[in-house]
């Protein structure tokens, strides 16, 4: 790491910045030039030896390049799996097999999604979109946001995703403040709620499309793209340094913000992932399958599953949402997954589950099996012969089975979006699937840490090192200087994965982004941490999530919460206390496992199990078994029962963060209560008294 010594970063002033020298105006106009003498020319690459170097890698520097590219040397390789359903079973069309009534997946080569991205960029075309311009996004993950997203690249113009779950409000907000060209829906009903509710207020928008519509209507994609069919439209080739998109925040302190990435941000990124292994055709293979749910619109699952995947060759099935993510696992068998931590936990909840409604038998060689698993990790993969039939036979009867829940072909996971409990890092490595923590913020493409399953390359309770080409450094909040090597401080980072700033916000641009004396753009996270001799990184919580009791001790509430729902019991927890005299907690509970383990029949009322007494006793026990190893004035004092936390009541971000802030706000009526504040009505009452 490149020492900052003795100084001091300065924060970026947009009032006052250097006009671009002529040399540099001269340079960009010769560079447009150019672009657009080779877009006239036929001089694509056309065979697998022209884009790959000596490695057999990938080469390109813009996203378009990679989507061209890719579609050529992986030509026959599958790309996109769609669900597609059953027939319905009658007297004419007997589903003999067992397999068949599930539906299947269906799947799309490489080849195939070139000549839909040149379509689409035929489409794009004809409806007026030109260089520089923008294009909405509302819709989960699909080949056609990936194809329109490539065909957007190929005519130097950005797209801008958003999600199905947001309000039209929200969509009507970023298309405007992204001055967006054009909208793509994904099912009719969003498109019904488009019409009604955002196209009137959205006058720059020009044209809107629908995914599912069939052909043959004037806004469906698909009689778009059959029209293009022969057509062929020249290619605006962007520069690295074009804008490739707008993903906006998640507005959880204020309206969201456009991060402006280009496209020299994203590639960056996915070529600094190849640092992560000595051998990066091992670390993403291109037979290399996931699953997708995790939203493409966010950073995550743009950057480290579609492009990574598209840049190497593999595939993935396109979920069908997180209620059907047990039989897509099951249907597309993924070697790799990108996912958050409530995924691991969930299957670990579910485990521990069985584990202690088992009989003792069972129980006994359940915790045999994990034992083993944890005692192989620990030797390096070598058992002795006694201890190696031993583990054979427990993993075909236990971890075997517990692997199958993810599919049975899962060679390693990968997880953001929050901390992971060491525990459920710990399951995962006992059941023979090491799962690698990252960190990022979508302000750096997103990735500017990572683990990675190799020896000296993964170190437990980090988020791992930094990858290729990114320096993390530790800047004291207080003196705005570099820590000392292991001391706490916010975490910052400069590379070529930094965003460009925020679309039109040089103020909030400048509050983020700082100069070092010796030029670098150095981006301020927000979140505490520090470095370890080794170079790697660990995140202790949120700066602004910091808080003081009423004693004058400060909090990180993310731990504690971490320790919490480390239960099989709880589902979801928010703790809070600043300026209170001791910490709180909400609780969203498992009712599943807390009915199972105490035995109440399932015609009890949720309403009614909120005051059960042992319910409450379980739930107190499990704070106190959870969080021994915390500070005493850290844990808890008092708690109570929330509903849960979702997308649909905006506690849930869509990459499935807690909204801490909104969360507080809602129930901050129950928070009064378990301080045992005077409401505004009883002071009346006792006026009134």
């Amino acid at each position: 790491m490149t020492p900052l010594a003795s100084r001091t970063v300065s924060r970026l002033s947009h009032a006052a910045k250097t006009p671009p020298s002529m040399a540099r105006i001269a340079a960009a106009s010769s560079s447009k030039l150019q672009r657009r003498f080779l877009s006239t020319v036929d001089s694509a690459p056309s065979t697998r030896d022209d884009v790959m170097d000596s490695r057999g890698l990938l080469q390109f520097k813009t996203l378009h390049e990679m989507n061209r590219n890719a579609a050529i040397a992986f030509r026959d390789n599958p790309l996109f799996g769609t669900y597609k359903a059953p027939p319905p079973a009658d007297d004419g069309n007997v589903l003999e097999k067992k397999e068949e009534a599930k539906g299947k997946f269906e799947w799309m080569t490489y080849g195939e999604y070139g000549d839909l991205v040149q379509r689409c960029r035929t489409v794009l075309k004809d409806i007026g979109i030109c260089e520089h311009d923008k294009i909405g996004l509302i819709s989960n993950n699909r080949w056609e946001w990936a194809a329109l997203a490539a065909a957007s690249y190929s005519l130097n113009a950005a797209i801008v995703p958003m999600y199905e779950t947001q309000l039209p409000k929200d969509w009507t907000y970023i298309l405007n403040d992204s001055g967006c060209k054009a909208l793509f829906c994904s099912t009719d009903d969003i498109f019904i709620r488009a019409t009604k509710e955002v196209l009137p207020n959205t006058p720059l928008l020009v044209n809107t499309f629908c995914f599912d519509t069939p052909s043959g209507e004037p806004h469906s994609l698909t009689t778009a793209i059959e029209g293009a069919k022969g057509k062929h439209t020249q290619v605006i080739a962007p520069t690295p340094d074009d804008l490739a998109g707008l993903i906006y925040t998640s507005g959880t302190t204020g309206k969201p913000k456009g991060v402006e990435l280009t496209h020299d941000n994203f590639v960056s990124n996915i070529y600094s992932v190849r640092s992560m292994a000595d051998d990066p055709l091992d670390f993403i293979r291109s037979s290399d399958r996931s699953l997708a749910f995790l939203p493409w619109a966010h950073s995550y699952g743009q950057t480290t599953e579609l492009w990574c995947a598209v840049s190497h060759g593999g595939s993935m099935g396109i979920c069908r949402g997180i209620p059907h993510i047990l039989e897509d696992l099951a249907m597309v068998q993924p070697t790799v997954l990108f996912a958050v931590p409530s995924l691991y936990k969930k299957v670990y909840d579910g485990v521990q589950n069985l584990i202690g409604n088992s009989s003792p038998t069972k129980q006994k060689l359940m915790r045999a099996a994990l034992d083993l698993g944890k005692k192989k990790k620990e030797a390096g993969g070598n058992l002795g012969l006694i201890d190696g039939l031993k583990y054979k036979v427990l993993d075909s009867l236990v971890t075997s089975k517990i692997r199958g829940r993810f599919g049975g072909k899962l060679r390693h996971g990968f997880v953001g979006g929050a901390a992971t409990p060491k525990d459920i890092v710990d399951f995962m490595d006992n059941i023979g699937i090491p799962i690698c923590e990252g960190y990022g913020l979508t302000e750096t493409s997103p990735i500017i840490a990572i683990n990675s399953p190799y020896p000296g390359r993964r170190k437990s309770g980090s988020v791992g090192k930094a990858v290729g080409g990114v320096e993390v450094v530790i800047i004291n909040p207080d003196t705005q200087k570099e820590a000392n090597l292991g001391e706490e401080g916010e975490i910052c980072c400069h590379g070529r994965n930094v965003m460009r700033g925020y679309y039109g916000k040089p103020d909030d641009t400048a509050e983020v982004i700082s100069l070092t004396p010796d030029g670098q753009r150095l981006f301020h996270t927000g979140d505490l941490g520090k470095l370890d001799k080794d170079g790697f990184v660990f995140v202790t919580g949120r700066l602004k999530e910091q808080y003081k009791l009423e004693n004058g001790k400060y909090v990180v509430p993310t731990p504690i919460e971490e320790s919490i729902s480390m239960s099989r019991f709880i589902a979801q927890t928010v703790v809070c206390g600043a300026n209170r005299p001791h910490n709180v907690a909400l609780i969203v509970a498992d009712w599943v496992a807390i009915r199972s383990v105490l035995n109440i029949p399932d015609g009890v009322k949720e309403e009614e199990l909120v005051n059960d007494k042992a319910v409450k006793g379980l739930i107190d026990e499990e704070i106190r078994v959870n969080t021994y190893k915390l500070k005493k004035y850290e844990v808890p004092q008092s708690w109570a029962f929330v509903a849960p936390f979702t997308a649909a009541n905006n506690m849930l971000t869509p990459k499935m963060s807690i909204r801490r802030k909104h969360v507080i706000e809602t129930y901050s009526d129950i928070i009064g209560s378990l301080y045992g504040d005077v409401t505004d009505d009883l002071k009346d009452e006792k006026v009134a008294a």
